[in-house]
This record gives C-alpha cells, structure tokens and sequence, in this order.
C-alpha cells in the first residue's frame, strides 16, 4: 500500500510539472492575459543589417532597417511567439530573436574585434516603466494639449517611456508601449507602486520530520495568501499546511495555519529570478494515534496537542507574468507535543511525547492579482 501511494505521489507531481512546462509555452491556450502582462528589456542587434517587420513573419512588410551593435527596446508578452521579438524603440515593428545579443555578448564580441565598449550614437537613451495614477489620461500625437489624441490610458494602467539624453523629466514624456505617444508626466505615478495578491499552492516534494525516528507518510500539501506592493521587498503572507509522518503503526498528523513576512533580497534577469527569505509565526494542531490495535474498537483514542510555533526559510521565484513557481525551504520548529494522558504509577496510558516540528521543501504554483 506504502509502495503504491509512492508511486501515484511520483506521477501526480510529474503531470503537474507537464502542466506548468505547457502554460509556460502556450499560456493562452489555458489562460486570458491581461494587457499589462509583459516585460521590457533592452537587447543588442547583432548581425551587420536587420528588417524590423511589420508582423512577427518572414512574409511580412519591412517597416526599417536595424545594424550592428545598435540598441533597442523589446517587449515580451507571455502569448508571443517563439522566435520573434517585438521592438518598440527606436522603431515599432517584429524582429527574429536570433539576430540579437544581450549586453554581455555585445561586449564579448568588440573586444574580440578591437570595437569600443561604449554605446554607439543611435542608442543614447534610457527607459522606464511608470503607472497610471488618473482615472484617465489622454496619448497625444505630440508634447501639445492642441495636438491630435491618439491614445487613452486608465487607473493603473502600465506603460513604457522612453527618456532620451538631454531630453531630460519635464512636462511630457514619450510613450512607447502600449501606444505611441506622449503623455504629461505630471499626471502619472513613477515607478511600479501597484499593490497586488498573489495565492499559492504548495506541494512538499520533500517531508523530514523534526522527531527522531518518524519518517514521511504523507507529502505536505497546503497554500496561502499573500500581499504586497510592486515597489516593496517585502511581502505578508497567510496560509495552511497539513503532513503526516509515522513510525510502524504510530502516526501524526499536523495541521498548521502560519503568517510570513518575506524579504526578497535579489532580483536577476530583469525581475524573472528573485531569491527570498522569510521568518514567522504558526499555530499548530497534531494529532496522534497507535493504530496496532485498531481492529479490535480502536484501542488506542487519537490524542492531541496544539501551540505555537516558529518558521524560518527562504527560497526561489520565477515568474511568468501573473503566474510564477517557486521553490521554498520551511524549518518549522515548535515545543514538545504530549499526547494523552500522564499516567499515574502502575496505571495504563497511552502517553506519548514528540515534536510536531519538521523540514519542508516545497514547490509552489501561484497566480498575482493586480489591485
């Protein structure tokens, strides 16, 4: 019975990770996005000429031409496809991934070729992303009141702006993703200030009991809650976890509900990695049972205890736009339980002591809801 719950445990967690590797491909084949679901990164061409193309096609008409070692600005949207990249500065239109290089290529290849490290004439800008803090704000053709509208941001709205040297922060910035434009600055926020929720659920591929002797008997499942803000390091979350673990015909059984205060202390690859750590409080229910003798009107009651506990850990995030997977270690430590009754001299009892304590290594899918 033990070998066969092994088994199915293995092949549920391996469709669940079949699952994720299909959303990550083709998300919208499961899912709907919505509009602010993208990233912005800046990438290098790296072939001597490249047409920028009106649609992600070989087909397709060119709209303008890119050359080496020139910079520019890519949008990714979880639904586009796989071998093209959407430029949006200095031009708006589709190029193929495989003729761009990050910045650690571009300067690996000048130096092989005697080139100057420093950006080239055409690439003397930087971006930003800020949000919309109106109910509305109008996308003008032009930095005039009097020119024609041809866009319309919301509340919350993101958007990417484009700041050229000695075209310093004035009245109006240059939008150019989702419209192309420009806005007045005055009436958007800066930086990414947008709070949101996020819901979890973990799985414990790893279970190690912190009582000597008790081994995993059920892989922990649980998840939580949790909230915070675009521009924070910090993150609150609230959750719940159940796991047992047994030795022979002895079993325990915990349920946990826990609140954590995450601290997200690296950030790689343009906010796809961050690494965390976290520290908390729980409150924990355990219940204990020798089922030996079950057969015969269950000699021994269940016992249980409950208390306070402490939790500590850290892990990894990748995100994919709304979604993310995670990979998180739980230490999670708590006083020694006592099960049943004491018993007194010469009297019969099913007494028992243990820490309900244990190690967690969890996976965990989640989903984050902007506010």
């Amino acid at each position: 019975m033990m070998k066969e719950y092994k088994y199915k445990s293995k092949v549920s967690l391996t469709f669940f990770f079949f699952f994720l590797l299909i959303i990550e491909i083709y998300p919208l084949n499961f899912f709907t996005s919505p509009p602010e679901n993208w990233t912005a990164y800046v990438l290098y061409v790296k072939d001597a000429k490249v047409t920028v193309l009106k649609n992600p096609s070989d087909e397709a008409d060119t709209l303008s031409f890119v050359y080496y070692r020139d910079k520019v600005l890519i949008v990714e949207e979880e639904w586009q496809k796989f071998g093209w990249k959407k430029i949006v500065y200095p031009v708006n239109g589709f190029i193929h991934e495989k003729s761009l290089m990050t910045f650690t290529e571009k300067k690996n290849i000048d130096g092989r070729l005697n080139n100057p490290v420093e950006e080239n004439e055409y690439s003397k800008w930087e971006w930003e992303i800020i949000y919309c803090k109106n109910e509305y704000v109008f996308v003008k053709e032009k930095s005039d009141n009097a020119s024609a509208t041809v866009g319309l941001f919301r509340k919350n709205d993101k958007v990417l702006i484009i700041k050229e040297q000695l075209n310093f922060q004035g009245v109006w910035s240059k939008t150019v993703y989702p419209d192309n434009g420009y806005v007045k600055f005055s009436e958007m926020l800066a930086g990414q200030n947008y709070p949101y929720f996020a819901v979890g659920v973990s799985y414990g591929a790893l279970h190690v009991p912190y009582e000597k002797n008790l081994k995993n008997y059920f892989n922990p499942l649980g998840g939580y809650f949790e909230y915070s803000r675009a521009n924070w390091n910090f993150g609150f979350r609230i959750g719940y976890n159940y796991s047992e673990s047994s030795l022979t015909t002895f079993f325990n059984k915990t349920h946990q509900v826990y609140f954590h205060i995450l601290y997200r202390f690296l950030n790689l690859f343009n906010g796809k990695l961050e690494a965390y750590a976290l520290v908390g409080g729980n409150y924990w229910f355990s219940s204990f049972q020798n089922t030996k003798y079950g057969s015969v009107g269950g000699y021994y009651n269940i016992e249980k205890d409950s208390g306070p506990g402490l939790i500590t850990g850290g892990g990894l995030i990748y995100n994919m736009s709304s979604f993310y997977l995670e990979v998180q270690y739980i230490l999670f430590l708590s006083r020694q339980a006592k099960f049943g009754k004491e018993p007194a001299p010469g009297e019969f009892s099913n007494y028992n002591t243990l820490y309900p304590g244990s190690n967690h290594l969890e996976v965990i899918f989640g989903y984050k809801f902007i506010l």
